[in-house]
């Protein structure tokens, strides 16, 4: 009765490796998985156990990551952060009681560059609204960061590459 139980994940499913002749998951219809940075590989899904708190069988699509528990955890056991405490994050518990988060965007970097199918470089990730931007480190004409922009409202599988369309929003 007085337990918060907090189910995430890191990361998306492995698509790469075989089990039995077949992959062990499936992404679909999200591009890529583990060690990407499309919506198969950072999209996850979080279960949140709370009674009392948090409705039963109630669903959010706001976005949150695991940099935001900290705040959210001090929040909930109704503790103050230490003195000058800095948080990248932010409480997630209006969302946990199904309202809306106020944030400006999610920020995710990656600097890894595993030998994955669905490669992406090194590189950082920004989610604002219904947008996505990559920023690709030095892959570019003469070392130039090259940028890929979805709208997820409308391309969940991260098909269509927006980046050249809509410059002001890579800007």
């Amino acid at each position: 009765d007085n337990t918060v139980i907090i189910f995430f994940s890191d990361n998306g499913g492995n698509m790469y490796n075989e089990v039995d002749g077949t992959t062990p998951t499936s992404n679909a219809p999200l591009r890529g998985g583990k060690a990407t940075m499309y919506e198969g590989g950072v999209r996850v899904p979080m279960i949140v156990s709370w009674p009392g708190e948090v409705k039963p069988e109630s669903t959010s699509n706001e976005l949150v990551q695991s940099c935001d528990f900290y705040p959210t955890i001090l929040q909930m056991l109704k503790l103050d952060p230490g003195e000058g405490q800095e948080f990248d994050g932010i409480s997630i518990l209006p969302a946990l009681k199904g309202e809306s988060l106020s944030r400006d965007a999610i920020f995710t970097y990656f600097p890894h560059d595993p030998p994955v199918p669905d490669w992406v470089p090194p590189s950082v990730s920004v989610h604002q609204g219904d947008w996505k931007l990559l920023r690709l480190f030095f892959q570019g004409e003469n070392g130039a960061h090259r940028y890929q922009l979805y709208n997820l409202a409308e391309d969940i599988g991260e098909k269509k590459n927006l980046a050249e369309e809509k410059p002001e929003l890579v800007k």
